[in-house]
């Protein structure tokens, strides 16, 4: 991978930037400007940064090509003249930039390690983002769990200096900040029209995902035997002649690998197949940590990271995969009960707290928080986000609720996301933010750069984005069904029995894993002596959890698993432990 990285500083009343070894940035001498354009895994684009720095003004189509592949790109683009440094990113997340003020200077860099730690830098954790990680097992977008240390948004560009270190400062700094990228919504009409411009919208996003790979070398596709990424597979295969890799990883004996391989050779691509084992979640877990660089609830890592290395191994360089699409096109189980908020919005807050859930119990007690939540039908869909209700809550908190009292980060639509005013559209923006840029994106984006691998995302192309964002949720949910009006555009793509399959993907058995042997890591890892350092949660709380799930009476996997990760990040990150 090539390096963004570098250190802002005022000297005599002037910015100054001095770029870190290994970063070579391109500078037009007439100007004096200079930029950096990192592309799909984190590979410098000479080219863009070129454009960018002629023309400093015109960042949104110097990066349009990277944006219409819907793959990661960042950049730093300096202007000496003007004393000012912008950093921007792609709209889904999936390459970032932290940056912090330490030491009288501005410190930013493509990975959290190029800003954490250093010479009289003492890291300490911030609440309210680890408070947002105990309900949504994910770090806010734009934030970190580290105090100080910030994130560039995804689809975003700010200005530095700005002024900006304290809490208050970082808020002012937002006053320039703006999405480079908005997502424009686009409509076609009735739904059928809108079914047709979806499929041709998907056809050149993937013509787009695969352009620049030539026939003569292998394309990757990650394929879990569903709806997605099979016709990702069908439309790959109408565009190329070359070799298609399709890279299946799941457990023993599961029923997706039959699918894949099935539909792998009906399209005549090459068919990779890996058996996750538990020693993929055991000896993984320190090595997915130290990629993603960020704790994380999200357990399919271990099954994504397999893969990857499957196709690094095959010499892939370009893979697609069909994540995003049910967060764009409402394809999850929250999504069913979706059309119900705006009607049970109109109850008053304490009668629908009445409704008779148990308190305890999977679905239903997600059910019964949405219900009580605060604000209107985006917020209600927000809650079931959250893993934990009200009362489990305040017992893990522990020293949290002691040392500061803290809340979730707030979610607010950016008002120039690009977005119709409209339920549907906002229910599309909470999925954005609550899952696919804060946990899905960041995930499989830093797992594909440490192999080497450009990843691209055919569903998150903008113009799917636009078609989704002005469709009514009606012409996405209905009668008990998610993604309808992409199933009407793909019915002629897929192959039947495809269509009758539950959805699918890249999941891994953790709730049997930390049942079985996985449970002595987890012990380990959530040791008194471990989460007593951290002051966050209380021990004896999580330890419940953790006998509750073993002896089967709940499903806490995930919970624990997202624990777990956050263990060997604090470890690595705020005590400086050894990569």
């Amino acid at each position: 991978m090539d390096k963004l990285a570098g250190r802002l500083r005022i000297e005599e009343g002037k910015a100054r930037l001095a770029w870190e070894e290994g970063c070579a940035p391109v500078r037009m001498e007439e100007a004096g400007t200079e930029a950096v354009v990192l592309g799909p895994a984190a590979r410098r684009r000479d080219d863009l940064a070129r454009r960018l720095a002629r023309n400093p003004s015109d960042a949104a189509s110097a990066l349009a090509s990277l944006r219409e592949a819907a793959s990661g790109f960042s950049f730093a683009l300096w202007e000496p003249a003007r004393g000012r440094l912008s950093l921007g990113c792609d709209p889904l997340g999936l390459q970032t930039i932290y940056f912090r003020e330490a030491g009288g200077e501005t410190r930013f860099g493509g990975r959290l390690a190029d800003v954490a730690g250093g010479e009289g830098v003492e890291e300490k954790l911030h609440l309210a983002g680890c408070e947002h990680f105990l309900l949504y097992l994910s770090a806010p977008p734009g934030r970190t769990l580290l105090g100080g240390v910030r994130r560039v948004a995804p689809g975003r560009r700010i200005h530095l200096p700005a002024g900006w270190g304290e809490e208050e400062g970082a808020e002012k700094a937002e006053g320039e900040d703006h999405t480079i990228f908005p997502l424009r919504p686009r409509r076609e009409g009735g739904r059928r029209e809108t079914a047709t411009a979806l499929r041709e919208a998907l056809q050149r996003s993937v013509r787009a995902a695969a352009e620049g790979v030539p026939e003569d070398e292998p394309l990757g596709l990650l394929l879990s035997g569903g709806i997605d990424s099979t016709a990702l597979l069908a439309l790959l295969r109408e565009t190329r002649e070359g070799p298609i890799v399709a890279i299946q990883a799941a457990r023993p004996g599961s029923p997706d690998r039959h699918y894949a391989k099935e539909m792998a050779a009906q399209f005549g691509a090459e068919f990779l197949d890996a058996n996750l084992s538990l020693g993929d979640a055991r000896e993984s877990l320190a090595w997915l940590v130290f990629s993603m660089e960020l704790p994380s609830g999200n357990a399919s890592a271990v099954a994504t990271s397999r893969a990857f290395a499957l196709a690094r191994e095959r010499g892939v360089r370009r893979v697609l995969s069909g994540l995003g699409s049910d967060e764009v096109f409402c394809g999850h189980a929250k999504h069913l009960i979706a059309p119900w908020w705006p009607l049970l919005a109109r109850l008053p807050r304490a009668l629908r707290k009445m409704a008779p859930f148990p308190r305890r119990g999977g679905r239903r007690e997600t059910l019964r928080r949405a219900l009580a939540a605060e604000g209107g039908a985006a917020e209600m869909h927000k809650a079931m986000y959250a893993f934990f209700g009200e009362a489990e809550q305040e017992r893990l908190r522990g020293t949290m609720a002691r040392l500061a009292q803290s809340s979730p980060m707030p979610w607010r639509a950016p008002e120039d996301a690009g977005f119709p005013p409209g339920y549907g559209a906002e229910i599309l923006q909470v999925d954005l933010n609550m899952w696919l840029r804060a946990s899905l994106t960041p995930m499989a984006g830093a797992l594909a750069a440490v192999n080497g691998l450009e990843l691209a995302l055919p569903f998150c192309g903008p113009e799917l984005l636009g078609l989704s964002a002005a469709a009514p949720l009606s012409w996405k949910v209905r009668r008990g069904e998610g993604k309808r009006i992409l199933r009407e555009a793909l019915a002629e793509v897929v192959p039947p029995a495809i269509f009758r399959r539950p959805r699918q993907g890249f999941t891994v058995p953790m709730a049997e894993w930390l049942r079985t042997d996985l449970a002595p890591t987890a012990r380990e890892l959530l040791s008194p002596g471990r989460m007593e350092r951290w002051c966050l949660v209380g021990h004896e709380e999580i330890a419940g959890l953790l006998r509750d799930h073993i002896a089967g009476r709940a499903d806490w996997s995930l919970p624990l698993w997202a624990w777990m990760t956050f263990s060997v990040w604090y470890e690595r990150f705020v005590e400086g432990g050894e990569e």
